[in-house]
């Protein structure tokens, strides 16, 4: 196969992203898709990065959100509060990621794996900062898109804060607005307050 026609298997390939349901609404009142949160968590790293108390290397973060969620085209979304799926959800999203990258050649796939396995595993504060993004915007998403008392899941303000509470050390400053975003959507009916 061409460089080309490689390169056009796998945008055929990553189009399945957008069929990958989340759990998150939108404002048109369906389901987000991956491929939507991959974006906008792209988008927003770019206006957040000021917040952020470490440098970082916007382009490399940008990749790293764009490639995130690329283990879920077979695997599936784990949600966040899925405790048991969240147990082996790096090897399966690993093993779903192998394949959709499989047409690129070697050196592709592996820059590719390379970025996903940074974003899930890295110290490094580009990592870092890209989780705190992908956890913020699920925050401003729920308040944005949910009616008032939504709550199907039975959520809590403590379940919530811990699953977000890593955002504190990594940047304080992200951290008080995510507390802000938890504290309306407790007045909204969104989360319990115990």
């Amino acid at each position: 196969m061409t460089d080309i026609k490689k390169a056009y298997a796998f945008a055929r390939e990553v189009e399945k992203l957008k069929a990958i349901q989340r759990k998150s609404d939108t404002l048109d009142g369906r389901y987000e898709n991956s491929a939507e949160h991959s974006w906008q968590a792209a988008l927003v790293a770019m206006q957040f990065e000021q917040f952020y108390p470490e440098q970082v290397d916007i382009n490399l973060v940008i990749k790293m959100l764009l490639v995130h969620d690329l283990g879920e085209i077979y695997a599936g979304d784990t949600w966040v509060f899925d405790d048991e799926g969240k147990s082996n959800s790096f090897e399966r999203e690993r093993e779903s990621l192998k394949k959709v990258v499989s047409m690129l050649d070697v050196e592709q796939q592996e820059e590719i794996i390379e970025l996903w396995t940074t974003f899930e595993q890295s110290n490094h504060h580009d990592a870092k900062y890209a989780r705190v993004i992908d956890a913020l915007i699920a925050l401003i998403n729920l308040y944005e898109v949910s009616d008032e008392n939504y709550n199907p899941y039975n959520l809590t303000k403590t379940q919530v804060t811990s699953k977000k509470i890593f955002i504190k050390n990594d940047a304080p400053a992200i951290w008080e607005l995510a507390e802000e975003i938890i504290d309306k959507c407790v007045e909204k009916g969104l989360f319990k307050d115990e």
